[in-house]
């Protein structure tokens, strides 16, 4: 009986580093950590100006293709500009590109899980079938991989990231290109930051598509904002006069 203890407890200890092994995102547990830029192709890229959030914004790279940054401290930034296609209708091609940044997760079963920051993500979806064409909004996506990989691609040499979505459908292999990463600042860059100030800009009617499609559809009363006008001034007369009174 006691060398079945024993030897239960020798297994126990041979086992424990494979159980505080996952998450672990050191070399020691893969081909090579998960810090760095990412990306299918080197025309899409982390960072740099390929979005501008506070400006609703996006610069359009030469290709399609996605990419991914990590920190070794938990942050995280995606970048994908791709095509969807239309079998019933092949002219029908819809084109989209987001941005979004935030922090992650290695879970104990091996998934990987995204935590955007809320106000910073941004999407852009081109249907030259709809009725809007072209619309920027707001994007805040949770995401989990079932499972992720390091290996070192034989053709190139270069670390090869793989990453399988939760439904088990593989993303296209993404290749180190930059570490340390390439990353915008990895805090909540509008809104409410993560100091609890309100970041905040001017806009206007030609800043983008957004500020258009975010107001009313109702049709303006004609001659509406002189009458308020006119109505102020009357009522601030009438307050003087009767502080004469």
């Amino acid at each position: 009986m006691l060398a079945s203890a024993l030897t239960t407890f020798t297994f126990a200890l041979l086992a424990s580093p494979s159980v505080f092994a996952q998450g672990d995102l050191s070399a020691a547990n893969n081909l090579t950590d998960l810090e760095g830029t990412w990306s299918s192709n080197p025309a899409v890229s982390t960072g740099g100006d390929f979005c501008i959030p506070a400006e609703m914004k996006f610069n359009y790279p030469a290709n399609t293709g996605i990419s991914y940054s990590f920190t070794n401290d938990g942050f995280f930034e995606e970048a994908q500009y791709r095509y969807t296609a239309n079998a019933s209708n092949p002219s029908c091609i819809t084109a989209f590109i987001l941005w979004q940044h935030g922090t992650y997760t290695l879970n104990d079963n091996g998934s990987l899980t995204l935590h955007p920051f809320g106000p910073d993500g941004r999407i852009q979806v081109q249907d030259p079938c709809a009725a809007t064409t072209n619309i920027i909004t707001y994007y805040n996506q949770q995401t989990m991989f079932a499972d992720w990989g390091i290996v070192v691609d034989t053709t190139s040499g270069n670390y090869q990231l793989n990453l399988n979505r939760f439904d088990g459908a593989k993303l296209p292999y993404m290749y180190l290109t930059a570490k340390p990463p390439n990353m915008m600042p990895t805090q909540i860059l509008t809104g409410v930051n993560a100091s609890g100030q309100t970041n905040t800009r001017k806009r206007d009617l030609t800043s983008s598509p957004l500020n258009i499609f975010k107001r009313s559809a109702a049709v303006p009363v004609a001659g509406q904002s002189n009458i308020a006008m006119i109505v102020g001034v009357l009522g601030t007369t009438a307050i003087g006069l009767l502080s004469l009174i």
